[in-house]
């Protein structure tokens, strides 16, 4: 079922998907991974990056302290992914700042998308067409310091199930699915996105609240 989008239905309300909109990057007979994009958390990217490692707080570009980061979902709240769309032009790589050492990022956001400890590659895996998630501190970094001008979108924690679990939740009414559509990822108005991705999937939003109040979500 991915890359598409899961959007919670009020069945969800109380929960910390309520009113969640899901880029689901994974889904196999195993399980299933996802990333929550609507949900702002309360300390941009720059202040984060700069609390992890303190001497590359000079080089951080000023539009990065008012960068969003979102949370991803419950699981893993201290592992730091980016999601990213390439662009056609050459990334150039960071140079690490004096005296720290290049994998101080990879052991603070430590996990990778099996969720297993220790250093993370800088691998990356394709999301769709043109988008790319990464775990890499690396990478990472070079976001901070303004090496590339691609759009990314920080995220903190992640969604999982397993196997089984995402489909009984559908069937029961739990989300509905949206195809894959990247303006949604890139709409400045992060908190509007549960509702636009009702719309285009031709649900009321209005009308889905009022079902799910009534039990018939």
């Amino acid at each position: 079922m991915s890359p598409s989008f899961l959007v919670a239905s009020p069945r969800l309300d109380g929960s910390p998907f309520e009113r969640a909109v899901i880029l689901l990057v994974h889904h196999d007979s195993g399980g299933a991974m996802g990333y929550i994009i609507n949900k702002p958390v309360d300390v941009d990217f720059g202040t984060l990056i700069s609390s992890v490692n303190a001497e590359i707080k000079p080089k951080i570009v000023a539009d990065r302290f008012k960068k969003a980061v979102y949370f991803g979902g419950p699981v893993r709240l201290e592992q730091m992914w980016v999601l990213y769309k390439r662009s056609d032009s050459e990334r150039p790589k960071a140079e690490p700042a004096p005296g720290v050492f290049p994998e101080a990022f990879g052991l603070a956001f430590a996990g990778g998308l099996a969720g297993n400890p220790g250093p993370i590659a800088p691998d990356e895996t394709p999301i769709g067409k043109d988008w790319v998630l990464s775990a890499s501190g690396q990478l990472i970094e070079e976001f901070a310091m303004g090496y590339s001008e691609d759009y990314f979108m920080p995220v903190l924690g992640y969604s999982g199930w397993s196997a089984g679990q995402l489909e009984a939740e559908i069937g029961e009414g739990s989300w509905l699915m949206a195809d894959f559509d990247d303006s949604l990822i890139r709409d400045n108005r992060p908190r509007d996105r549960w509702t636009r991705a009702l719309e285009e999937i031709g649900v009321d939003p209005m009308t889905f609240m009022m079902m799910g109040k009534v039990g018939q979500a």
